[in-house]
């Protein structure tokens, strides 16, 4: 395998729900399919399913989908605050071609963690949405329930978008703790740089991070780099900056090997959501990587 290869292996889970893009369930489940018999399949993840709209789901996918050799789906449900109501909406769940392989909540103090894992009792694995600021303090919480980290990096509008150095603080003390993560919003387009945050003709304009910025970043604090490396990781827009080899990727002449990138992204850096799985290929295509 590669190594761009090695960092895009089911890295992108598919949020067509959400905003900006917010299609009708339909057309969701649809894209979702297309995606996973089309040749980028390699690099789809899960699809993310809000657990209030879990009934919808089931009746769209027994209409549209699909043949009984066709390998099990994976959801990834987003729990409300309703977390009791959501629980008992996962725990009845009853699609046999389909799995319920994570979950996704949120907690702002260890407490909450404490209380939401209690409820969320499944044998899907948890992601908790985190403020970043407050990982020193949650994430031996995670650790100790063997519950992931996430991270909201953008948004519709830009103050929505976490400055750099508090996503790469998030990083560091992820990779120290020995937290995986994932991370949601705004990670579009491969590198970072000034863009539209919405699809609107009048969207606002704002610096969005770039995912090949954010896991390169992530594998840099996984291997040991210290926060100012890690951040100015994050801020690279230029993409020639940027070496990619078929054995290694490198930045600032610091290599990450095809297999490097595979260990971190197997025990670290999971992957992200969006509600666009084209638009990150396409550029991605577009740059010469894949």
């Amino acid at each position: 395998m590669s190594a761009i290869g090695a960092l895009m292996t089911e890295l992108i889970d598919y949020a067509g729900l959400f905003p900006p893009a917010k299609v009708e369930m339909r057309k969701a489940v649809s894209n979702y399919r297309e995606y996973r018999n089309g040749d980028d399949a390699w690099a789809l993840g899960r699809l993310i399913v809000p657990a209030s709209r879990l009934a919808e789901f089931v009746e769209v996918f027994n209409e549209v989908c699909c043949g009984e050799r066709e390998v099990a789906w994976l959801l990834s449900v987003l729990v409300s605050d309703d977390v009791s109501g959501d629980a008992k909406r996962i725990a009845d769940f009853a699609q046999g071609a389909v799995l319920i392989d994570t979950i996704e909540v949120k907690a702002e103090t260890v407490a909450d963690v404490t209380a939401v894992l209690d409820v969320l009792s499944t044998g899907a694995t948890p992601y908790v949405e985190i403020l970043p600021e407050m990982a020193g303090e949650i994430l031996p919480a995670l650790a100790g329930r063997r519950a992931r980290a996430k991270i909201r990096t953008g948004g519709l509008t830009p103050d929505a978008f976490p400055e750099s150095a508090v996503v790469a603080h998030f990083l560091v003390e992820c990779a120290a703790a020995k937290v995986p993560f994932k991370a949601t919003a705004g990670l579009h387009h491969p590198m970072r740089g000034m863009r539209k945050l919405t699809y609107e003709a009048t969207s606002p304009w704002g610096h969005m991070h770039g995912f090949v910025n954010l896991f390169m970043a992530a594998a840099y604090a996984y291997v040991g780099k210290e926060e100012p490396f890690v951040q100015a990781m994050l801020d690279e827009e230029s993409p020639t900056a940027i070496t990619v080899a078929e054995d290694c990727l490198t930045w600032r002449g610091q290599r990450l090997t095809t297999e490097e990138i595979e260990e971190v992204r197997r025990k670290f850096a999971i992957c992200f959501g969006s509600c666009s799985f084209t638009e990150p290929i396409t550029e991605l295509k577009a740059l010469g990587w894949l």
